[in-house]
């Protein structure tokens, strides 16, 4: 929407399609529709996404009206006449093949408008040309009416029977979201222990970029560093994703949805400083390019530079992106981008220890026992293209690859040890380096279109994956290390040497990776107008390679371990059943599964074999709804997860813990369940108000111990981001912010004290909520200076829990950001 246009939620900004030169060709080309009765604004934004054609519409034209049901094979024009069938409305075809609704000839004039009355609002042609895949850039919108991350091909919510959450470009930027950690902390369900993200008790392993196939999340594979200025929205689907996901756990997946060009000429830039010195430029700018707009083009740039609240640690990044589309012909979309990204840290991250019997420190938010000579600098670069094609027949074809690079150098310290809480001893100095090259490629191709069968129209996709992770990496550890003592309380300065020659341990993992193909397909059955049953099943192969080579001092380089793994095809299914209450509201169920191979955990005797994998499912019921023309969605929903083969230690066996050669020995007893509830509702809850909220109550439990599994998972958690914009004489300013409320979580174990003796400990981190804020002004139609408060009430609380011995970290204190905005 052009930014001279004052924000009306009323406009039905999803209503929209591809606004290029091949609009006309669609518009005059047929589809399979079959839209049940609903809502007329409801039934307008599935035969615009259907048909891929705009539709230019005043939204108090149809608010309130019924449309009947639409089926048929017809052309978008057609499929509106049936929608708008005995109402006053009328249609009309412009010569670019934009759609219009209007008054018709014979409705009642309407009255002049007073003098000194407000005018009434043009119709009003929407320019999101993506926005019928769910795009949220333009919106500004806290939810979105589409989603591919369930099932490959563009449904609502409604159609989707597993919960899903989405963070909008416009709450990115209401609430100053800058990397994707930002934004998922937002995620309703998801908790974040420091380095990973975890869903309903399980680490969230998967990721997929724009729908396609699935990447491996991890330090030595795919990296949650991404910036959110290249990115429309982030959605999460919880539960098991076996469907699309391939090898994981049963937690849930992640998209990220990159930004694509407009088919207008825009420009956006900001500029943020706040606490610690932080200084960010963000450039972004979308240009059609050649061929009347056929051919188009964006680019991103970032910068950011800071220090951080922890003592010796400050970091700073630059990120390019760029990304160019075109129309081969009206039916066919070339998508080729990529982007690069340098990030460069000073110092480590703050890994605190404990007591021995688990108590706090108490230590100053500030401390870091890191010193000022530790680094760690990474390169990441993407590559990415798409095709898709859609055929005459009302058939899809979508073939898309990703190739990413990682290289990571880093000099790093810590300490290893819990202090006694007499003695005030135990933690003592280490450090290392470590050297990565780790590339990941993913392709995808799948064909999905629309069937007729039993005078019924029906959904089929099928397609295939591949994704190859492949790693180079060193590392080096001093011979001093665990040698030293080290004061938690005044850790003062260490210069080890850092030469090779000082390094007495060395391991390189080369090649270290894994393989896996997928094939999938998902049929989408539609018995009646009111029920909808979902029929999947994925079947996967996966390899894995590690080849281990180590070396002491400066000898020469040794072959320790030259494996690798194989895991025969598996078959992972999916069911669901959607039953339309009525034309806001769903009931649903769903059955989904997923697999995790486990070659490195191993069953005696020694040196033992690969455990089978570890296979999770999931079970969910509820209902979904479209409120307020659909501008609103909500969901509540009710789940079981199950984890079978999980590793429990074998007794009659010696341990050995060396995580990337092999854990020996274990047996596959382990079960895993866990169980709650979701509650979500996300969009306008009333004119000018935008919210998204979302409860989970969640209960885990090892079934082998009787005791909780995830005991760092809360089982509350609340999270809520809004914003309103005030009214009248006050409507350029908006206020909002969000909260998050976690209760109680611990962690347990034991610990060996100064004396060699092992000491039970079980610490707490209580329950808290961190509340930020956000205040807007809107100097004119082009520019807007916004500040967001962090941690509002600066509330004292641990990030990430870890042992008596490190990995403890504080939560960030109440900082602020101030950040102007232009949009030309």
């Amino acid at each position: 929407m052009s930014a001279a246009i004052p924000f009306r939620p009323h406009l039905l900004a999803a209503i929209c399609g591809i606004a290029s030169a091949g609009a006309l060709a669609q518009s005059l080309a047929t589809h399979a529709y079959d839209i049940p009765a609903q809502a007329l604004n409801a039934s307008l934004i599935r035969i615009a996404s259907q048909g891929g054609v705009p539709i230019s519409v005043d939204a108090e034209l149809v608010r309130g009206l019924q449309a009947p049901a639409v089926r048929g094979s017809l052309t978008p024009e057609a499929a509106v006449q049936q929608a708008i069938a005995g109402s006053s409305l009328e249609v009309a075809r412009t010569g670019s093949g934009v759609l219009t609704l209007r008054r018709g000839a014979a409705a009642a004039p309407q009255a002049p408008v007073a003098t000194g009355a407000a005018p009434a609002l043009p119709t009003v042609t929407v320019k999101a040309r993506r926005a019928s895949d769910g795009t949220t850039e333009g919106t500004g919108s806290y939810t979105s009416r589409i989603t591919r991350i369930a099932s490959k091909s563009d449904q609502a919510f409604r159609e989707v029977p597993q919960s899903i959450s989405v963070v909008t470009r416009q709450q990115i930027e209401d609430q100053a979201l800058l990397d994707i950690t930002d934004a998922l902390v937002r995620v309703p369900g998801l908790t974040y222990n420091g380095t990973s993200f975890f869903s309903r008790g399980f680490a969230v392993t998967g990721m997929q970029v724009d729908g396609g196939a699935p990447l491996a999340i991890g330090d030595y594979s795919y990296t949650l560093q991404q910036d959110m200025a290249f990115y429309d929205r982030v959605e999460v689907m919880r539960g098991a994703s076996g469907l699309l996901g391939g090898v994981g756990d049963p937690g849930g997946i992640i998209n990220l949805a990159r930004k694509k060009p407009l088919a207008e000429h825009q420009v956006t830039a900001s500029l943020s400083v706040g606490r610690w010195d932080l200084r960010r430029t963000e450039l972004d700018v979308s240009t059609p390019l050649a061929l009347d707009g056929r051919v188009r083009g964006r680019g991103v740039a970032v910068y950011q530079d800071s220090d951080a609240f922890m003592n010796h640690r400050g970091s700073e990044k630059a990120a390019l992106y760029g990304v160019l589309e075109a129309d081969l012909t009206p039916a066919t979309l070339l998508t080729v981008g990529g982007s690069y990204g340098q990030i460069n840290n000073n110092g480590a991250l703050q890994s605190l220890p404990r007591y021995s019997n688990g108590a706090d420190l108490q230590l100053p938010r500030s401390a870091n026992l890191s010193q000022p000579w530790a680094y760690d600098d990474t390169d990441n670069t993407e590559v990415f293209g798409s095709l898709e094609h859609q055929f005459a027949n009302r058939w899809k074809f979508k073939l898309g690859f990703m190739h990413s690079d990682k290289k990571m150098d880093r000099i790093y310290n810590y300490t290893s040890g819990a202090v006694d809480p007499q003695t005030l001893a135990g933690p003592k100095w280490g450090a290392g380096h470590v050297v990565t090259d780790t590339t990941q490629d993913v392709v995808d191709a799948n064909l999905g279109g629309t069937f007729e069968l039993l005078g019924r129209h029906h959904e089929f996709l099928v397609g295939a994956d591949w994704q190859r992770v492949r790693g180079d990496w060193t590392n080096s550890n001093l011979a001093i290390n665990y040698t030293l003592p080290v004061n938690a309380f005044d850790p003062g300065v260490w210069n080890p040497g850092m030469a090779a020659a000082d390094y007495n341990y060395s391991a390189r993992y080369a090649p270290w990776g894994q393989e896996q193909v997928g094939a999938y397909g998902v049929l989408r059955l539609h018995p009646t107008d009111r029920l909808h049953v979902i029929l999947g099943a994925r079947a996967s192969k996966y390899e894995f390679t590690q080849h281990i080579e180590t070396r002491r001092g400066a000898a020469d380089w040794t072959v320790f371990q030259d494996a690798k793994f194989n895991e025969p095809s598996k078959v992972t299914p999916y069911g669901g059943v959607i039953y339309d209450l009525d034309h806001q509201w769903s009931a649903y169920v769903s059955y989904s599964s997923i697999f995790k191979p486990q070659p490195l955990v191993v069953a005696g005797p020694q040196p033992g074999t690969s455990l089978r994998p570890v296979s999770g499912k999931s079970y969910e019921a509820g209902v979904k709804g479209e409120l307020l023309d659909g501008r609103l969605n909500s969901t509540f929903s009710v789940f079981n997860v199950e984890r079978t083969g999980t590793a429990v230690v074998d007794p009659s066996y010696p341990t050995s813990s060396n995580t990337y050669d092999g854990n020996c020995c274990y047996l596959p007893q382990g079960k895993v369940t866990s169980r709650g509830f979701d509650v979500e509702l996300a969009g306008e809850a009333a004119p000018g108000w935008q919210l998204a909220a979302g409860y989970t109550f969640n209960s885990t439990r090892d079934e082998s111990t009787q005791k909780v599994y995830s005991s760092i998972t809360p089982r509350h958690t609340l999270k809520l981001s809004t914003a309103y914009t005030l009214r009248g004489d006050w409507s350029r300013w908006r206020v909002g912010g969000d909260m998050q409320l976690k209760s109680r979580h611990h962690v347990s174990g034991t610990a060996l004290s100064e004396a060699g003796t092992s000491v039970a400990y079980d610490f707490v981190q209580p329950g808290y909520t961190l509340w930020n804020a956000m205040l807007q002004y809107r100097i004119d139609p082009t520019w807007t200076l916004t500040l967001n408060v962090q941690n509002l009430f600066d509330k004292v609380y641990y990030q990430a829990l870890g042992s008596t011995s490190s990995n403890n970290v504080y939560g960030t204190p109440r900082n602020a950001m101030l950040t102007l905005r232009g949009k030309f």
